[in-house]
């Protein structure tokens, strides 16, 4: 048989073989769509779709299903490739035996790491040929022809029947047999089987070295609490395989449990450097650089991430919320004049560039602007303009507080965190902890102030002088009493149950010691701690003393 004889056997086989398949093509540029549509036919193909943006695929995806996917990495204004398979596979709109592949005109290594980190089966640098097309998508279509029952119990997360599948393609020495035994260890950890899963991948190690087994084993030492083994591990992994990903997000997790906080920063930093659009490397370094204290890694990563993630909805407003919080901390680090003063510019730039997409996903932006002009009011000390204007922003949820959106209620417990306003932050947080929907990075945030040792041994001081303070009203010492609430304000100036504590021991001080002359201080202090509750929203039995002492003040002046 000659060459043009077999050429014309093979193209006609595949053609075959392509017929009855449904492939979704997704590109934003006209001219690559009727290259890629000559190409396709050629080859067989029939039953195409070609759509140009992420918002038109997720609609088309909701109602049908293909066998191929071909996503452009770039889409233009909107979200890109990666984002748009990320969404596709958390809706759970890919079919179990799909071939997905990322294409992309960009051959930098920053934009092949993070199309390969979102794991497609295959990936196209422009321009490729017709025979390249071919031979990648049958080699695809082949492996999930092969392995699909494999990637049947993957969708229905039937992890023991994965496994089950996986044990006699290892028996037979396939090609396939290390991603199948990293797949096996994957789920012994799914099913919190952690030492099943380091056996597994250490009889592949047995046979032959693997920076994918020795990714998984640094992975499984980890979670079973061995740091030092896993870092031996990953850092095995990283020397076979320099742009592993996967493995300083491991790494970094290690070294920070092992007590080497810094080292987990650096491994994380450097990682951010060789993938720069890694939104899972800059999540965890900007969570770790939080806990540790480097606000700048932190406010650094977090708008890396705010870029990334400029066109998806559903993250925004996590991110922002995030990304203002990183903002003061570090303002406050510095304690430099100019970060201080430059806050709400810095503030209202990030809110710009994420208006738009926060408008279309109906979130309170009005709100949110309020919120965090008052927290700026309370780092420059305005901390009455500040309380009033956080109080502000809630009020069109005073009737349900629960209706609030996870960023909003989250800043207001930062906010009254940072005012002294310890009761009420309380009470907003258990509404976050009872929905269950913050994100990890604002749970992050909020640690950063609950976790403070200054902001604990402040709380811990107002606690114990408030209720020094009681205790000695209840016993009729009301000047002692009002001694111990004043000093309980100084460590939460702007606490509402404080203030009103302090006013009625001063009232009930001034009655004591007679009128009229000579109490006037009394009641001026009285009357100007009142004006700190002036437009702000109480509770019913807050707003009832405050009536009462209202009254009662009337009757000295």
């Amino acid at each position: 048989m000659n060459d043009q004889t077999e050429q014309d056997s093979r193209t006609q086989s595949t053609a075959q073989q392509f017929r009855e398949q449904r492939v979704l093509l997704v590109d934003d540029q006209r001219s690559f769509q009727v290259l890629m549509k000559a190409m396709l036919l050629n080859l067989g193909f029939n039953r195409i779709t070609i759509l140009s943006n992420a918002e038109e695929t997720r609609r088309r995806c909701s109602k049908e299903q293909y066998d191929i996917y071909l996503i452009d990495y770039n889409l233009g204004n909107g979200e890109n490739g990666r984002q748009l398979l990320e969404f596709l596979r958390e809706q759970h709109r890919l079919p179990a035996d799909s071939v997905v592949f990322i294409i992309s005109g960009d051959n930098s290594r920053a934009m092949v790491l993070s199309a390969i980190e979102s794991e497609p089966d295959g990936y196209m640098m422009k321009p490729f040929s017709q025979e390249q097309l071919r031979l990648r998508l049958q080699r695809a279509l082949q492996r999930k022809q092969e392995l699909k029952p494999i990637f049947e119990a993957l969708d229905k997360q039937d992890y023991r029947r994965v496994i089950r599948v996986c044990e006699p393609i290892l028996a037979t020495n396939s090609r396939y047999a290390t991603f199948c035994r990293c797949l096996m260890a994957e789920m012994y950890i799914h099913l919190d089987e952690i030492n099943a899963a380091r056996g597994v991948l250490r009889a592949g190690l047995a046979a032959g070295e693997s920076s994918w087994l020795r990714l998984g084993l640094g992975k499984a030492c980890y979670l079973l609490g061995q740091y030092e083994d896993a870092i031996a591990h990953l850092n095995t992994a990283l020397r076979l395989r320099p742009l592993m990903v996967e493995a300083y997000r491991w790494l970094a997790a290690a070294q920070l449990d092992n007590g080497a906080g810094q080292e987990a920063i650096d491994t994380l930093t450097r990682a951010t450097e060789i993938s720069p659009h890694s939104s899972m490397l800059h999540r965890q370094l900007a969570e770790v650089a939080l806990s540790k204290g480097d606000y700048l890694k932190a406010r650094d990563s977090l708008s890396a991430m705010l870029d990334l993630h400029r066109y998806d909805h559903g993250r925004n407003a996590q991110l922002l919320g995030s990304y203002v919080h990183s903002l003061i901390l570090y303002a406050l680090s510095t304690g430099d004049p100019y970060h201080l003063s430059n806050l709400q510019k810095q503030i209202n730039n990030a809110i710009y560039r994420c208006r738009s997409s926060l408008s279309d996903n109906d979130f309170d932006l009005d709100a949110f602007e309020q919120i965090c002009r008052a927290r700026v009011q309370v780092v420059r000390g305005d901390t009455v303009r500040g309380k009033k204007q956080l109080y502000k922003a809630m009020q069109p949820y005073q009737q349900d507080l629960t209706s609030m959106a996870a960023p909003l209620i989250s800043n207001l417990v930062l906010g009254f965190t940072q005012l002294g306003e310890y009761e009420y932050a309380d009470q907003l947080q258990q509404i976050l902890d009872d929905q269950g929907a913050m994100d990890t990075l604002l749970q992050s945030c909020i640690r950063t102030i609950r976790d403070d040792k200054g902001q604990q041994e402040k709380l811990q001081k107002y606690s114990e002088l408030n209720e020094l303070g009681i205790s000695a009203y209840t016993a009729g010492r009301y000047e002692e009493a009002v001694g111990f609430f004043r000093d309980a304000l100084r460590r939460a100036p702007a606490n509402t149950n404080a203030a009103l504590n302090k006013a009625q021991a001063l009232l009930l001080l001034t009655k004591q010691r007679g009128l009229p002359k000579g109490n006037e201080e009394l009641v001026d202090e009285c009357k100007a701690t009142l004006t700190l509750l002036d437009g702000v929203s109480l509770n019913a039995a807050q707003t009832e003393r405050l009536r009462k002492l209202q009254e009662d003040l009337q009757a000295f002046l």
